[in-house]
């Protein structure tokens, strides 16, 4: 692959600054000789706070946050409550805008409700006030573990516990949590009646100190508890994950240039250690496609309960040396969200086990419904979408046929968009003892006409894929990863009715015309079979301020392919888009406006009506996204970790994270600790904030909105113009 020194390359590394030098233009029209300069009238401060209890009890105690819009000086607040003299105390007078601080309430219940007053330093007119916080006095209410934990577990198995309540005549139980909250276990359910059991799982990996603290605490005094402390054993398998064959993904940017830069593969693990393997690597750094052998390599447990993966391999121009450094958090003993963790290049993905290897479409015909995410040859912006049709592949060797009938592609550069684009007789390669597979693709477009993939088979429903420039067909020669996943039994049937009535939660990355470019939200089709409507948010680092969730309408087709167009969408950020259907809950999604371009997943919502026990224990968690911490052009970051969301309003936890902080070299910075707080809706969309991601200013509680997919996974979407984020969790098993 040649890479062009084009004015396009630099906007794809997100230099914008640069696109002006090179000729293009800003859309401002010039002054009239001689008129006068309009005066400039600075937009308002305004001071909002997060949501606080209605009631407290005597000397509880509770996180708040005040977040100030619109102050040049970033003075921050002055807190301050009434009744004057017996309100309680704060944890500081003062703070920053996003910092959260503590209140505590009086140690005597007050003359009457308790109001916190959040007041702008640099504008003192500008205050923000919470409702009214009942305060009540100490109740008779004590909590007993009645069947406590054992002393010791051994990692990843469980035990029966429980917890009585007396003297509350509300009965409202127990909530149930851990500490260390990032890698302390889970409980099924975390909130029971008193007396009434719940499973508790010890954590996956042991934890920092290798003890966890059990607490029991009363729903309704939650300054009544009971705690017990559980040595943590090690299973004695040298790490967590099972033995077997995994496939991985990783996308990213190369710490050189900044270009993209993508992998997949799948490796042999024995016992901790890493016996074989291949992967396939690509970038705009490198002329072509990197075929390598994994030679070696390992899984050790970090300090934070996080595994660390080494794989080696003998071509220099991976990794470090030959060497590539992956951290992952578990999800479960043969899955886990992972991220790059070394200097050559920053990512994030997903690793999985492989349950089979057995060539694809036993009963053909099988559809596929694929996304890929990347540039084009001169680095634009590029996203591909569509379903291939596999109608014969051969039992061990050879070469497996694409039908032209049933396959469909579109595409999309922010220059042309292609929709509906009809294949040409394609082949498909019998997966190797790694399950890695070839398709070559040949498209009726002159824009693309061919795209040769490598796709490594997790279990024959799901294929991580990397575009192939070796593939003599590859004529479009772009850098690009995506994946794909079957269709199954429904290959060719899809119709309208096919999703009427079903709301779905979706997560796409890429580029507009502005800048890099996250979209979030939830889609419902209607139950007249033709519209859709909706919620999203979207960020592209041109926001002023907190933005609230948007709600959208438009309409949708159905082709017999899976393949789904949504057309005229109302949100003003995207206007039309394709899905492209699969044989269960999981499909993905493109953009198809010349004003951006992005790609992703989308899951089916279960679930009627959540509540904040929706989000509940320890979850693995990743995410990826661009901030602005020195230089003009927004920089890409990875992180990943677990957390711990409480069931109740706050989550906690830990990262380890990656940065380019140079285009020379990526930064890997272990446990970076995170906070948060949410408030929960029944439609799944929870506000929220997130501290300690922010590569800009560590301590911001940046604001997000949590789209919960259900009670197990979601995603969440940073909605301030401090930096993008996107991020990805799922309950540990």
């Amino acid at each position: 692959m040649t890479l062009p020194k084009s004015c396009l390359q630099i906007v794809t590394l997100g230099m914008i600054a640069g696109l002006f030098a090179c000729g293009g233009s800003n859309g401002s029209a010039p002054s009239a000789p001689g008129a006068p300069t309009p005066p400039v009238t600075p937009p308002a401060i305004s001071v909002s706070l997060s949501v606080t209890p209605t009631s407290l009890f005597i000397s509880d105690t509770t996180p708040i946050t005040a977040t100030v819009v619109n102050d040049s000086k970033n003075a921050g607040v002055t807190w301050s409550c009434t009744p004057a003299n017996t309100c309680g105390t704060f944890s500081m007078p003062n703070s920053a805008s996003g910092t959260a601080i503590t209140y505590m309430a009086p140690t005597t219940v007050p003359s009457r409700a308790v109001i916190i007053t959040a007041t702008s330093v640099t504008d003192t007119t500008k205050s923000a006030r919470t409702s009214p916080i009942a305060i009540n006095p100490a109740t008779q209410i004590s909590v007993a573990l009645t069947t406590p934990p054992p002393s010791s577990l051994t990692t990843g198995t469980n035990a029966n516990i429980a917890a009585t309540v007396t003297g509350d005549s509300a009965d409202a139980g127990v909530n149930w949590s851990c500490i260390p909250t990032s890698a302390c276990g889970s409980f099924l359910p975390t909130h029971t009646a008193s007396a009434a059991t719940t499973v508790y799982t010890a954590p996956i990996a042991v934890p920092s100190g290798n003890s966890v603290t059990v607490t029991a605490t009363s729903l309704t005094d939650n300054t009544k508890s009971a705690s017990a402390n559980v040595t943590i054993v090690n299973s004695g398998s040298p790490a967590p994950l099972a033995n077997g064959t995994y496939v991985f993904s990783l996308a990213g940017q190369h710490a050189i240039g900044g270009y993209l830069s993508y992998v997949v593969g799948a490796f042999t693990l024995s016992d901790g250690i890493i016996t074989a393997g291949e992967q396939d690597f690509i970038d705009y750094y490198n002329p072509s496609t990197l075929t390598d052998a994994i030679t070696g390599g390992g899984v050790a447990t970090t300090a934070d309960g996080n595994l660390q993966i080494t794989l080696t391999t003998a071509d220099t121009a991976v990794g470090v040396d030959g060497t590539e450094t992956i951290n992952a958090t578990l999800v479960s003993t043969t899955k886990a969200l992972i991220n790059e963790f070394d200097q050559s290049a920053t990512a994030s993905g997903e690793l999985d086990l492989q349950t089979s290897t057995a060539p694809l479409c036993a009963t053909p015909p099988c559809g596929y419904a694929f996304y890929l995410n990347g540039g084009d040859s001169v680095t634009n912006p590029t996203t591909i979408g569509g379903v291939m049709t596999i109608t014969g592949l051969g039992a061990t060797t050879g070469s497996g046929t694409i039908s032209g009938t049933g396959s469909v592609l579109d595409f999309n550069d922010l220059s042309t968009v292609l929709q509906n684009q009809p294949f040409s007789p394609s082949t498909v390669s019998a997966p190797d003892s790694f399950g890695r597979m070839q398709f070559s693709l040949l498209i009726n477009s002159s824009e693309i006409a061919g795209i040769g993939l490598i796709g490594y088979t997790v279990d024959g429903n799901s294929i991580p894929l990397i575009e192939n420039d070796n593939d003599p067909n590859d004529i479009f020669s772009g850098v690009t990863s995506g994946s794909a996943f079957a269709q199954g039994s429904n290959t060719g049937t899809f119709t309208n009715a096919s999703i009427e009535g079903t709301s779905f939660v979706f997560a796409t990355n890429g580029q507009d015309l502005n800048n890099y470019f996250q979209v979030a939200g939830i889609l419902t089709t209607n139950a007249d079979g033709t519209t859709v409507s909706g919620t999203l948010n979207a960020n592209d680092l041109t926001g002023t301020g907190v933005q609230a969730p948007i709600p959208f309408a438009g309409t949708y087709t159905v082709d017999s392919t899976g393949r789904v167009t949504l057309s005229g969408l109302t949100d003003g950020f995207i206007s039309t888009a394709q899905i492209y259907l699969s044989g269960g809950s999981q499909a993905s999604m493109i953009t198809m406006d010349l004003t951006d371009a992005a790609a992703g997943y989308i899951f089916q919502q279960t679930g009627n009506s959540f509540t904040s026990n929706s989000f509940s224990g320890n979850y693995a968690f990743n995410a990826t996204g661009y901030g602005l911490p020195v230089i003009l052009a927004p920089i890409e970051f990875d992180a990943v970790g677990s957390i711990y969301a409480n069931g109740i309003e706050s989550i906690t936890g830990n990262v380890d994270q990656n940065i380019l902080a140079s285009v020379q070299a990526a930064t890997p910075t272990s446990r970076i600790a995170l906070t948060g707080a949410f408030t929960a809706n029944a439609d799944g969309i929870f506000t929220g904030t997130i501290g300690g991601l922010d590569i800009t200013k560590s301590t911001n509680q940046d604001s997000f909105i949590y789209y919960l997919i259900d009670a197990s996974k979601g995603v969440a979407i940073e909605t301030d113009p401090y930096q993008l984020t996107l991020g990805y969790f799922e309950l540990q098993q």
